[in-house]
């Protein structure tokens, strides 16, 4: 995985000194496209779920006016994404942390993932809605139009 990485020379990897204070001046570090990309897209959801449940708290007024304007202004609470760019950070750290101690590449998913999704079911715990987040789907499903209903999908004469 690191050979290919390494000799795949395109803008799909960071690459940052190994040792700023001692060593070779050339020599790097890296961190894959996937490391980031990955654990984003974890981490993207879990702030559409922290807007799904400020947005399920919604208090409606006449003409279905919203009378909670923090949540239309994007001012809301985000647990979920805040813990999980906390470890996300952290994962990032003993990444780097274990790689210096073996003198050894070290896949940052090793690392990542289980602080990520670690952090997500801490808050779901401490939040009381586990089974909300497990449940939790991001695209709801349309309802049928009537005339799709009346039909029932035969086609009219």
């Amino acid at each position: 995985m690191v050979t290919v990485a390494k000799s795949f020379d395109a803008p799909i990897k960071l690459l940052f000194p190994k040792n700023l204070l001692t060593g070779d001046p050339f020599a790097f570090t890296m961190l894959g496209l996937g490391d980031i990309v990955i654990p984003g897209i974890f981490i993207a959801l879990l702030l559409r779920y922290d807007a799904h449940r400020a947005h399920g708290k919604r208090i409606h007024g006449k003409n279905n006016q919203i009378l909670n304007p923090h949540v239309e202004s994007g001012l809301f609470k985000r647990p979920y994404f805040t813990n999980n760019i906390v470890a996300y950070t952290l994962g990032l750290f003993t990444t780097i942390g274990v790689m210096h101690w073996f003198k050894a590449a070290q896949p940052a998913l090793l690392y990542l993932v289980p602080a990520c999704l670690g952090a997500a079911l801490l808050t779901a715990i401490v939040e009381g809605d586990l089974k909300a987040l497990v449940a939790y789907q991001d695209v709801e499903e349309e309802p049928k139009k009537e005339a799709e209903l009346k039909t029932d999908g035969k086609k009219e004469d």
